[in-house]
């Protein structure tokens, strides 16, 4: 999975952040043929205008949601939140689209360590994955997302006929959201006040790595731990310090590739945040 990062330079309305040469363009559905010339009547594919290449296969009853449609329902949102589109990530060529909104400001965990928070809207053309607005934390000190709860963190609309989102759905949407985010943030101060032993340490790493492992497990536990004694904003010894050092690891240091590295960090480790959260919070009661 390959990512690409556009700087939306903080726009206040969709059609803004879709006037930019990269996100300009409609999927369009295009019938299939074989080599033999035969149609294939129960799927089509998906192309980009601008590139005419194919980004996704799906079934006839798919209805690509568009860009312009899909994101706009969130201009009022963030009209009423003080809100921004802070950057877009192209993913696979254009599968997958995510405009990422900044909400209300800052807020503290601890002295000098801010986190915003943010608001991904994610649309697809290859079917994988329905038109979703995802719930997420942004730590300013590392650059790190921050993941919990997935069951909690995000609404869906299915690509359909009838897949748009109404003024109601959009404010039941972000109302889930703003339940996540205050719930998130005081768990968060939580884990930064709870003080990590030797057995918590190995007992984290042992859920992100398995106990037992050859030479590549073990330099993928030392890396975290580095950056759990001495990473971007941590060395306190709390469990929110070894949170954001496993988020380290894998925003900055999972892959070489740094398109790869970008995808991961957006989108594709998702799940591994998730459940180092997940363990890091039942370490910290």
């Amino acid at each position: 999975m390959k990512g690409e990062l556009i700087d939306l330079k903080n726009c206040t309305t969709a059609e803004q952040a879709l006037e930019n040469p990269d996100l300009c363009w409609a999927a369009e559905p295009v019938g299939l043929v074989t080599e033999s010339g035969l149609s294939v009547p129960d799927h089509h594919a998906i192309v980009r205008s601008d590139t005419k290449k194919v980004i996704g296969i799906v079934g006839n009853r798919y209805t690509p949601l568009q860009n312009s449609f899909a994101f706009s329902w969130f201009d009022t949102v963030l009209q009423q939140n003080n809100g921004r589109y802070s950057k877009a990530y192209v993913i696979d060529g254009g599968r997958k689209v995510i405009l990422e909104a900044t909400l209300n400001g800052g807020v503290a965990i601890r002295k000098g360590d801010e986190i915003f928070r943010k608001v991904s809207l994610i649309n697809t053309f290859d079917g994988s994955y329905p038109f979703t607005a995802i719930f997420t934390v942004w730590r300013q000190v590392c650059s790190n997302g921050l993941w919990g709860w997935a069951k909690d963190n995000k609404c869906k609309v299915h690509h359909t006929k009838n897949g748009e989102v109404r003024a109601e759905e959009a404010l039941r949407i972000i109302a889930k959201g703003m339940t996540y985010f205050n719930r998130f943030e005081d768990q968060c101060r939580t884990l930064a006040q709870k003080i990590m032993d030797r057995k918590m340490i190995d007992s984290f790493l042992d859920s992100c790595f398995g106990k037992e492992g050859g030479t590549r497990q073990k330099n993928l536990r030392k890396k975290v731990e580095e950056c759990y004694e001495a990473g971007k904003g941590t060395g306190q010894g709390t469990a929110w310090d070894m949170y954001n050092a496993y988020n380290e690891w894998i925003d900055h240091y999972r892959s070489a590739d740094p398109e790869t590295r970008l995808a991961n960090s957006v989108l594709g480790a998702a799940h591994l945040k998730e459940q180092a959260f997940n363990h890091i919070v039942s370490l910290a009661k």
